[in-house]
């Protein structure tokens, strides 16, 4: 069987959503590297969502307050993201590669101001954004034309703030915390085979984890004083598996599997750990309880089939699913994984260069109540869980 093209078509890779699974946003690929010959590319993608629910405190609201509207409105801001690589084949058996991505994320801002009888007054709110950066250098080793061993290091970025408000966050109403940017190091390797006979090729890659010291500048509730410390923030290790192959003349099967090490993930600056120790005496759980933290690893997995229509344009089709954090359900993690679907197309404008664009349809899974579980607030239904995806890439061989 002779392919119709041997073009590693990769339809747009698109970052699917902070809330669905901890911090993750880029899926952190590498095949931009496994790319033949030099080659680079550029991407741009957004992400915008409804997801929605109703406050958790409706007996007391309308009792104390006299509220009738419940609803917690968006609980997700749009968010937008730029990808990049450039690849270099510097001889027949040795490759180097530049990737940047922006890895983890999250934007939230919830601001709960219903009618009562205070007037419009704001009772409860949330703001979080925190927000990371990686520039990743590959060298690649190909002993044959089937085999490739690369590795590399990662430098990456990471910082952010949160603010709570609301008597629902007890005594944490009023704390927020900036932690200030902090570089550090990471390293990755990993293994490709491919027959290009049949446009085959798998890889599997493995990222290490990222150990980061962030000064965090901590606004205490009740209090007029700061506490300036360092936080120690280390982003999860993560093993990424892809694979694709010819199944006709004229079309190819995809798909990839992504294992993300969330349940070892915190952050718990010291000033809100000073909050807890008072009340571990009389609740010894809270002793746990964390700051951001994820109770389960995530698991990602996407197949697709992608179809030759002329000489020049390409279509794929594919699904994608996600396992989730498992955490309890609160406005700061109102779902927990996605099912959707997703649709891609390729356009090559000359024989070295083309242009691709995808957009995906995603349904969210609520997280559940967990009443045995200590969480800084909680939602009592989620009503609207979707989003759509969208972007568009180009790339170069040269």
């Amino acid at each position: 069987m002779k392919p119709a093209v041997y073009f590693a078509f990769t339809p747009l890779c698109l970052a699917l959503h902070t809330h669905a699974a901890a911090l993750e946003r880029s899926g952190q690929s590498i095949l931009p590297f496994l790319e033949s010959g030099n080659y680079t590319e550029f991407s741009y993608g957004a992400v915008a969502g409804n997801l929605s629910g109703e406050n958790s405190n409706k007996e007391q609201l309308s009792q104390a307050l006299n509220v009738t509207d419940f609803s917690t409105g968006n609980l997700i801001q749009d968010f937008f993201f730029v990808q990049g690589a450039v690849k270099w084949q510097l001889n027949p058996q040795i490759s180097a590669g530049l990737l940047f991505d922006q890895p983890y994320g999250i934007k939230l801002n919830y601001d709960y101001s219903p009618e009562s009888i205070l007037g419009h007054e704001q009772l409860e709110a949330i703001n979080i954004q925190l927000k990371s950066r990686n520039i990743t250098a590959l060298m690649g080793y190909q002993p044959t034309e089937r085999w490739n061993v690369y590795g590399g290091l990662a430098y990456q970025s990471f910082d952010g703030h949160l603010n709570l408000f609301g008597q629902s966050f007890y005594v944490f109403n009023g704390y927020s915390v900036e932690l200030k940017r902090d570089n550090s190091f990471g390293w990755l390797t990993g293994i490709s085979y491919r027959i290009p006979e049949i446009a085959f090729r798998a890889n599997l890659t493995y990222r290490s984890e990222i150990n980061h010291k962030n000064q965090a500048e901590e606004s205490l509730p009740f209090s007029s004083s700061t506490v300036s410390d360092t936080t120690k923030i280390t982003t999860p290790q993560s093993v990424n598996l892809d694979f694709m192959s010819a199944i006709s003349a004229y079309n190819l099967i995809y798909g990839s599997a992504r294992w993300v090490n969330w349940s070892d993930f915190e952050i718990k600056p010291n000033g809100f750990n000073e909050i807890i120790q008072p009340y571990i005496a009389y609740l010894p759980a809270l002793a746990d309880l964390n700051l951001i933290d994820y109770q389960s690893d995530q698991w990602s997995a996407k197949i697709g089939i992608a179809q030759k229509l002329n000489e020049r344009a390409f279509a794929s089709l594919e699904t994608v699913w996600d396992s989730g954090s498992d955490n309890p359900a609160s406005t700061i993690n109102p779902a927990n994984g996605y099912h959707g679907l997703g649709t891609g197309f390729r356009y090559q404008l000359t024989p070295r260069k083309f242009f691709s664009g995808g957009i995906y349809y995603l349904r969210f899974r609520p997280s559940k109540a967990d009443n045995n579980t200590i969480t800084l607030n909680s939602i009592a239904t989620l009503e609207h869980k979707e989003a759509w995806a969208y972007g568009i890439k180009i790339g170069h061989y040269f």
